[in-house]
């Protein structure tokens, strides 16, 4: 899972590295001079910032897990029960939704029972609580057309 709020982090601190280099630097030879070796600075420190980002997120998954098994082990049953019980009520209002976005639309406008049609966004937002309590953190690595 990729942090959401670093994104492309990296690539624009490069780039408005390069663009302050440019605007600062007079002499065109040494401003590709120095974007060249800011660049290159920047691509060593890379790896170090990767290798960080993966430890935060293997943090936050940690973290995540073992809030889950401190709830699994609480005598007081309501607490216990909640996280399951709201992964349930997700999945059937998950359902709901696609099955009103499925087969209203297929029904005569005379019945007065047309909905809009599937949009994909309402439905991740309803079935988020239930991917998150099943373990799925985040599509952002599907989306890029595999994990990393």
């Amino acid at each position: 899972m990729a942090i959401p709020i670093l994104g492309d982090l990296w690539g624009k601190i490069v780039d408005v590295g390069g663009d302050i280099i440019k605007q600062l630097v007079t002499d065109k030879d040494l401003a590709k001079q120095l974007d060249h070796e800011f660049r290159s600075q920047m691509s060593r420190e890379q790896s170090t910032f990767k290798q960080t980002e993966l430890e935060v997120e293997e943090r936050m998954f940690v973290a995540q897990q073992k809030t889950i098994i401190a709830e699994l082990h609480q005598h007081d049953l309501y607490t216990k029960r909640t996280r399951p019980k709201i992964a349930r009520q997700s999945w059937y209002i998950t359902a709901a939704y696609a099955v009103a976005g499925t087969f209203l639309p297929v029904l005569p406008v005379d019945w007065g029972l047309q909905a809009p049609a599937l949009q994909w966004e309402i439905f991740l937002v309803l079935a988020s609580p239930a991917l998150t309590y099943m373990g799925v953190r985040g599509f952002e690595k599907w989306k890029g057309g595999g994990s990393e």
